[in-house]
């Protein structure tokens, strides 16, 4: 340590070397299409703002039945998801079909009697989702009848849903058929008056 002339230690002072013109490069982001699957045409279903392509797959999006050119109905939504990239675009894979609480609530009315359902099943290419149904039968029934629609219910949907792999009952209860043969099997037990599925969807890993 060095002194000063009066025999002192004189501290030594530390340099203090600043960073000047340090450049930050901040990444470009870029729009990039999500696309439906041929089996919904195979239009854009929108577009998104990401730097990169790939931070797409896993991503969800979801539109209107109606805007799919499958129906007049807004109520009715598809939910998508980004499965890969390929040119350019984000592939996406149907995840599911559900209707908005509004308009679900209009097959329930008074003097009847509502049964619903929500069941885990698997289809038939091993594929697990979530069914929920909301079922009204033509007049108000007794607890035992109730029960034994329930029942039937349960076991209808649960052999229906493993026969057939996961697009096919997909598009049938998009184009209505899946909800006709319901109707169809409970006549059985007691005659229907509306019902809607709610909600069908892959269960989320």
């Amino acid at each position: 340590m060095a002194k000063d002339k009066k025999g002192n230690k004189k501290e030594k002072k530390k340099k203090i070397i600043r960073k000047t013109n340090v450049a930050i490069k901040k990444k470009k982001k870029k729009w990039v299409s999500l696309m439906a699957p041929k089996e919904f045409g195979g239009g854009e279903l929108g577009e998104s703002l990401v730097v990169d392509p790939k931070d797409l797959v896993g991503r969800n999006v979801i539109t209107s039945l109606s805007n799919l050119n499958r129906g007049k109905n807004f109520a009715i939504k598809i939910v998508f998801s980004g499965k890969e990239i390929v040119d350019g675009n984000c592939l996406c894979e149907p995840m599911g079909y559900y209707v908005l609480n509004s308009f679900a609530r209009r097959v329930v009315k008074k003097g009847k009697t509502k049964i619903f359902k929500s069941l885990k099943l698997k289809t038939k290419d091993n594929t697990e989702v979530v069914l929920k149904i909301v079922l009204v039968t033509r007049r108000k029934i007794t607890g035992g009848v109730s029960a034994k629609v329930r029942a039937e219910l349960d076991k209808f949907l649960s052999e229906t849903v493993k026969k057939a792999d996961f697009m096919v009952t997909l598009d049938s209860i998009i184009n209505y058929s899946f909800q006709k043969k319901i109707k169809e099997q409970m006549k059985g037990i007691y005659p229907v008056g509306s019902l809607e599925i709610v909600m069908f969807r892959k269960v989320f890993k």
